[in-house]
C-alpha cells in the first residue's frame, strides 16, 4: 500500500484552509492546518510532515521568517516548503526562494494544476535523495543527511537551493550536467534562456568553495571535477 503523506497548510485564511484540504484530502494526502506560524513551528517540530504549504503574509511571524526557521531545523531537512500567495513581484518570489523555500505558487490556481506542481516537488526530492557512492573531487564532503558540506576540512554553509545544486553535480562526477537538467530537477520548472538563477547560484558557490572545481562547458551545463592546480 502506498504511503500517504502529510502536509501541513498554514493561512490566516480560514476559508483557504478549507479550500486547500478539500484539494489535498481526495488526493490522499493527509492534511493538518493552523492559522498561526508559531502553532505551525510547534506542529512540525513534533510530526515532521513531508510538505509545508504556506501563505507569505502572515501576522507576527511572516512567511520568509517562518521558513527560515524552518530550515534551521533538522529534523525538517526532509520537509518540502512550499508558498502559496497572492504576492506576484519579483522581490517576494526571489526572497522566499531565498530563505529556503522549494516553490512559490500564485493564487489562486486551478486545482488540478496545483496538485500537478505539488506532485512534481515532492517527485523531485525523491530523486535527489537517491544517493550513490560515487567519488567527488578530491576535498569536498558533501553530507546530504545533515545538508552540510566540508572542504577540506572546513565546514561551509550553503543555503538549500545551493546545496542540492552542488550536491546534485557530485552525483555526477566528471560528466556534464546540462542546464535543462539542474534547472528541472532544483527548481522544477523550465527557465528562459536570459533566466540567470543558475549561473547566479553557480556563482555563489564557487566564491564559497574557491579554485575551480564547477566548469562550466559553454552552452551546455556545467561539471564537478577536481581543480586544476595553479601554474607557478
Amino acid at each position: 500500500m502506498k504511503k500517504k503523506l502529510r502536509v501541513l497548510i498554514v493561512d490566516k485564511d480560514k476559508e483557504q484552509l478549507v479550500a486547500l484540504n478539500g484539494i489535498l484530502e481526495p488526493a490522499d494526502f493527509i492534511v493538518t492546518q493552523c492559522t498561526s506560524t508559531e502553532e505551525a513551528l510547534k506542529i512540525a517540530t513534533k510530526a515532521p510532515p513531508d510538505l509545508i504549504i504556506t501563505e507569505l503574509l502572515m501576522p507576527t511571524m511572516d512567511g520568509i521568517e517562518f521558513c527560515l526557521e524552518l530550515r534551521m531545523m533538522k529534523e525538517l531537512d526532509e520537509t518540502s516548503i512550499v508558498f502559496y500567495t497572492e504576492r506576484n513581484d519579483d522581490y517576494s518570489h526571489i526572497t522566499a526562494l531565498n530563505s529556503g523555500a522549494d516553490d512559490y505558487i500564485i493564487k489562486p490556481t486551478r486545482p488540478r494544476l496545483f496538485l500537478k506542481k505539488i506532485g512534481a516537488l515532492l517527485k523531485r526530492h525523491k530523486k535527489l535523495d537517491h544517493t550513490t557512492n560515487q567519488p567527488i573531487p578530491n576535498g569536498l564532503v558533501i553530507n546530504k543527511e545533515e545538508y552540510l558540506v566540508y572542504k577540506d576540512g572546513k565546514r561551509l554553509i550553503l543555503p538549500r537551493k545551493e546545496f542540492e545544486l552542488l550536491y546534485l553535480l557530485s552525483q555526477n562526477p566528471q560528466k556534464v550536467v546540462t542546464r535543462e537538467e539542474i534547472v528541472k530537477l532544483i527548481w522544477g520548472y523550465e527557465m528562459s534562456p536570459d533566466n540567470r538563477t543558475l549561473d547566479v547560484h553557480v556563482r555563489k558557490i564557487r566564491k564559497k568553495l574557491g579554485g575551480n572545481y564547477i566548469k562550466t562547458i559553454r552552452g551546455i551545463g556545467y561539471i564537478l571535477s577536481n581543480p586544476e592546480p595553479k601554474s607557478s
